[in-house]
């Protein structure tokens, strides 16, 4: 068996595992709804995105060396633009400019910090290479 369809299965097993755990919990747990919806939604995403894994996947290598330079790039790229980030709001916290709540800033910060790292990869990918 090889690397690929073995993390297909444990995959799919672990997917399996989650989305019967989460009908187990709305059938016997009345107070747990909110779980077990968030369990049976994770082990649909995780069937989604292992099903579309496993289609791109299937003819060549998961991750070679330009992949993994690109990815690389890619997050540190995203990390940098994160910390410009952070001084930002610091400035604006600062001035006082807006009234932020920590909840605010940890979405910000987790929605720039994915959005930028696959947009910076996503580029990568299309350019082809880093220099």
């Amino acid at each position: 068996m090889d690397k690929m369809e073995r993390y297909t299965k444990t995959m799919y097993s672990i997917a399996v595992i989650l989305i019967m755990a989460g009908v187990a919990m709305v059938a016997f747990f009345k107070n747990n709804q909110e779980i077990a919806i968030s369990l049976i939604n994770i082990g649909g995403v995780i069937i989604f995105v292992t099903y579309i894994r496993a289609k791109r996947f299937k003819d060549g290598p998961m991750k070679d060396e330009r992949t993994v330079r690109i990815g690389s790039y890619g997050l540190s790229y995203s990390w940098f633009v994160t910390l410009i980030l952070l001084a930002v709001l610091f400035w604006v916290n600062y001035f006082e400019l807006v009234k932020l709540t920590v909840d605010q800033v940890l979405g910000l910060l987790l929605l720039v910090m994915a959005v930028t790292a696959k947009g910076f990869q996503w580029y990568l990918f299309r350019k082809g290479d880093v220099e």
